[in-house]
C-alpha cells in the first residue's frame, strides 16, 4: 500500500471543509441541543434535590406530629387512670358511708325495740303486781291460799317470759 500525499491532502482539505460546513450549520444546533439537554438534566437534579429536602422536612414534621400525638395519648391515658381511681375512691367512700348509715339505723331500730320491750315488760310487771296486790287484799290469806297465789304469779311471769 502506497501513500499518496496528494490524496492525503485532498482528504484533509475535504475534512476541513466538512468541519467548516458542520460548524456553520450543524455545530450550533448540536451544541444547542446538548446544552438544552444538560440544562434539563441539571434542572431535574435540582428538582430532585428540592423534593428530597421537602420530603426530609415533611418526614421531620411527621415525626414531630407523631411524637406530639403519642405524648397527648399518654397524657390522656394518665388522666383517665387518675379519673378512674378518683371515681373508684368516691364509690368506695359512698359505700362506706352507706354502710355506716345502715348500721346506725339498725342500731337505732334495735335500741327502739329494746326500749319498747323494756317498757312493755315494766307495764306487765306493774299490772301483775297490782293484780296480785288486789287478790291478796281481797282474800283472807292462809298458808295454802298464799302458796296458790304465789304459784299463780310465778306461772304468769313464766307465761310473759315465754312470749
Amino acid at each position: 500500500m502506497v501513500l499518496d500525499p496528494i490524496q492525503i491532502l485532498v482528504h484533509a482539505i475535504g475534512f476541513l471543509i466538512l468541519l467548516a460546513i458542520l460548524r456553520k450549520f450543524a455545530w450550533g444546533a448540536i451544541l444547542g441541543v446538548l446544552e438544552d439537554r444538560a440544562q434539563k438534566i441539571s434542572e431535574e437534579f435540582r428538582s430532585i434535590e428540592e423534593t428530597k429536602k421537602e420530603l426530609a422536612k415533611l418526614r421531620e414534621e411527621y415525626q414531630e406530629n407523631l411524637a406530639k400525638i403519642e405524648e397527648e395519648s399518654r397524657a390522656k391515658i394518665q388522666a383517665s387512670i387518675l379519673e378512674g381511681r378518683r371515681i373508684a375512691m368516691e364509690i368506695e367512700e359512698d359505700a362506706r358511708q352507706h354502710s355506716r348509715d345502715t348500721l346506725e339505723k339498725a342500731k337505732e331500730a334495735v335500741a327502739n325495740e329494746v326500749a319498747k320491750a323494756t317498757q312493755e315488760l315494766k307495764e306487765q310487771v306493774v299490772d301483775l303486781a297490782i293484780g296480785l296486790t288486789h287478790k291478796v287484799l281481797r282474800q283472807h290469806l292462809d298458808e295454802e291460799t298464799d302458796r296458790r297465789l304465789i304459784e299463780g304469779f310465778i306461772q304468769e311471769i313464766n307465761g310473759i317470759e315465754g312470749r
